[in-house]
């Protein structure tokens, strides 16, 4: 598959866009105070509809971006930013997956790999810099460094 000069670098502003927005609106949407603090949604925070957010976001994202940019239903970067939005909601379910509200596997059945609290600062800052990493080697393996879009 060969790549346009705009594909590159609007795919990477699609990932780093999904990245915040899936993960925002699943937290916004997907949390409520209670007496204790907050509680976690079984209809944003299940294995199920977690990635349907991100697809959702994503698709939503590229009916708006796509009609200024004049995307037709065949071009790749369509089909990516579903793929990419479900990417963020399946990351953003494996970090809360780590904590002690856990994540739901069905709507009363919940699961969590470990129970690191919310907050963790030092949990929080490694995967945040795990997660620019990831666009910096993205943006190296497609296009050299440095990005086309520095230039």
């Amino acid at each position: 598959m060969v790549f346009s000069r705009t594909f590159i670098p609007l795919s990477l502003l699609l990932a780093v866009w999904l990245a915040v927005s899936v993960n925002f609106a699943i937290d916004a949407l997907g949390h409520s105070r209670r007496a204790r603090g907050a509680v976690r949604s079984w209809i944003t925070h299940s294995i199920f509809t977690g990635p349907l957010w991100g697809v959702s976001l994503g698709l939503l994202t590229m009916v708006l971006v796509g009609s200024a940019l004049r995307l037709t239903p065949g071009d790749d970067i369509l089909e990516l930013s579903g793929v990419l939005g479900a990417l963020a909601g399946l990351s953003h379910l494996f970090l809360d997956s780590l904590t002690e509200g856990g994540v739901f596997l069905w709507r009363r059945k919940r699961i969590a790999l470990a129970h690191i609290g919310n907050g963790n600062i030092l949990l929080n800052s490694v995967f945040s810099f795990l997660g620019i990493l990831l666009v910096v080697a993205a943006a190296y393996g497609l296009v050299g460094w440095p990005p086309i879009f520095f230039h």
